[in-house]
C-alpha cells in the first residue's frame, strides 16, 4: 500500500486558543521547544501561529490576529506527495491534519521529506514506485485515461554475476538516464525495483504500444560503457477505459495495474517477444 500522512504525522498536539495572546504563545512553544501551535476557538480549528508570526507580532495582540488563517491541511489518508505538493504551494514548514473536521495530527516538512527520501532510488536518481502509484491516482481521480509499461532488462542477473555488481550498476544508470530522455513530459517514470522500470502514460492502448516500442528500440540500439548487447521485454496493461473496470479504491486500481503490466512482461520475456499486452483486469481486493 502507498504510504500515507498518518504514519508519519505527529498525534500529540500542543494547541492554544484564539483569544490568548502573542506572548503566551510565545511562551508555550518556548517551553515546549516547538515551532508552531494549532489554533482553537471553540474547539474548532482556525489557523495556525508559528515562530514567525510571533517575532513579527507585538506580543500583546491576540493570537487571533496574528495567526495564519485559514489552516492548510490534508487528511490522513493523503500521500506523502500530496502533502509535499500542498507544503510547496503554499510554501509553509508544517501542515495540519484533519479527519472529519478534527484536528488529528501534523506533519513537519523535515519529517515528509525524510519520508519521501526513502521514496527515491539514488543509484538511478528515479522516483520509486510509490509515485508512480500517487501520479496514476491523480489521473483517474481526474477522468483521464491510464496506461502502465513494465520494463524488465533481459538477463540482467546474467551481466551482474558475469560483471559484477558495480558493471550492473552502470547498465542500471545508463538504461534509467536513456528512459529519461525519452520518456514524455507527461508520463511519469520509477525504478520499480531490481532491473525493472515502470512508465506510467495518460495514453490509450495504441499510443502507449508505440511509445512501449520506442523505448525498448532506445534500450537495444544504445552503445553501452561494458560493450554488451542489452535488450528489455515489456508489458502494458490499462489504455482501454471501461465504466465498470475501476473501483472506488484508486490506490487498489493502480497496484493491479501495474501487477498486470508485470505479469505481462514476464510472458513476454518466456515467450521471447518484446512486448505483451496484458488481458483483463484483476478484481478489487475490497
Amino acid at each position: 500500500m502507498i504510504t500515507t500522512v498518518s504514519s508519519i504525522m505527529e498525534k500529540d498536539l500542543i494547541t492554544i486558543e484564539s483569544m490568548d495572546s502573542v506572548d503566551n504563545a510565545r511562551q508555550v512553544m518556548a517551553q515546549n521547544r516547538i515551532g508552531c501551535l494549532p489554533v482553537m476557538e471553540n474547539g474548532r480549528l482556525v489557523g495556525i501561529i508559528t515562530t514567525w508570526d510571533i517575532i513579527s507580532s507585538h506580543p500583546n495582540r491576540l493570537v487571533a490576529d496574528a495567526m495564519t488563517a485559514p489552516p492548510i491541511y490534508v487528511e490522513p489518508t493523503a500521500s506523502l506527495w500530496e502533502a509535499k505538493e500542498k507544503m510547496d504551494k503554499y510554501c509553509i514548514e508544517r501542515l495540519l491534519v484533519v479527519e472529519k473536521g478534527q484536528l488529528i495530527g501534523l506533519v513537519t516538512k523535515t519529517r515528509l521529506y525524510f519520508e519521501i527520501a526513502k521514496h527515491f532510488d539514488m543509484l538511478t536518481q528515479l522516483n520509486k514506485k510509490d509515485y508512480i502509484i500517487y501520479e496514476g491516482v491523480k489521473l483517474l481521480k481526474s477522468g483521464k485515461e491510464v496506461s502502465l509499461i513494465f520494463i524488465d532488462i533481459d538477463g540482467f542477473g546474467i551481466i551482474d554475476k558475469e560483471y559484477g555488481h558495480i558493471f550492473g550498476d552502470l547498465i542500471l544508470k545508463e538504461v534509467s538516464d536513456l528512459l529519461k530522455a525519452k520518456v514524455p513530459a507527461d508520463c511519469f517514470l520509477c525504478r520499480y525495483g531490481g532491473d525493472e522500470f515502470v512508465v506510467l502514460t495518460p495514453y490509450k492502448r495504441d499510443k502507449c504500444m508505440e511509445l512501449a516500442r520506442e523505448l525498448l528500440d532506445t534500450i537495444s540500439q544504445h552503445d553501452y560503457s561494458i560493450k554488451v548487447n542489452i535488450t528489455a521485454s515489456a508489458g502494458i496493461s490499462g489504455g482501454r477505459r471501461e465504466k465498470s473496470r475501476f473501483s472506488v479504491d484508486y490506490v487498489d486500481d493502480m497496484e493491479n495495474l501495474i501487477n498486470l503490466a508485470s505479469l505481462a512482461s514476464t510472458r513476454a520475456k518466456r515467450n521471447k517477444v518484446p512486448l505483451v499486452i496484458a488481458e483483463g483486469f484483476i478484481p478489487s481486493k475490497t
